[in-house]
């Protein structure tokens, strides 16, 4: 028999996975919607490399200056729809895959809630996660990557796409960690068989 502080805790963490998926559903929904808005804000960090006149930006103490491999705030003041959708492409495609795996957490915690959360198959779910979270996660770097060069190249001068920016380590990092708790399961599974043939 189950004990009820372990119910309590599954119950808990299944309504923070929906809320997140909600959460996450709605906010990607509102971003597209703003994008779709004529004169919503559009705004990309640049690289201060590619940017001329830094050395005359005034306002800072003396021994101040900006940092050449950094990167400034821009906003355009105007921007088109193709731009408006650039800039939505560099968030929602994150915030789709989050609540795609806030829904599957949610569906697998739903399961170990009404049955037994140490199965095969909770394994099995969770080595599912994992592997959509690192292909999803490389993806979505990959698009917010893209869409950012291209709205950049329509910000500088030079139209000069910028390169790739962060990395795709954290969602790999959490891939990682439903992997190991996925293997974790499997081993208690195996014990617990172990255990049963010997009783």
């Amino acid at each position: 028999m189950r004990e009820p502080s372990l119910d309590r805790w599954l119950r808990l963490l299944r309504s923070t996975a929906t809320f997140v998926q909600i959460a996450a559903l709605c906010l990607s929904v509102a971003l597209f919607v703003i994008a779709l808005i004529p004169g919503s804000p559009v705004r990309l960090p640049l690289p201060t490399s590619l940017l001329t006149g830094t050395d005359g930006i005034g306002g800072t103490a003396s021994g101040v200056v900006v940092d050449h491999g950094g990167r400034i705030v821009f906003e355009i003041e105007d921007a088109s729809l193709g731009q408006r959708l650039l800039h939505a492409a560099i968030t929602i495609p994150s915030l789709l895959l989050v609540a795609e795996i806030a829904r599957r957490l949610a569906g697998l915690l739903r399961a170990a809630v009404d049955h037994d959360p140490f199965i095969p198959r909770t394994a099995h779910d969770l080595n599912t996660v994992a592997k959509i979270t690192a292909l999803g996660g490389i993806a979505a770097w990959a698009i917010a990557s893209g869409a950012a060069a291209a709205l950049s190249a329509t910000m500088l001068a030079s139209g000069t796409a910028v390169g790739p920016h962060g990395s795709p380590l954290g969602w790999l990092a959490v891939a990682l960690i439903f992997a190991a708790f996925a293997r974790l399961i499997e081993r208690g599974v195996g014990m617990r068989a172990e255990l049963d043939t010997v009783v």
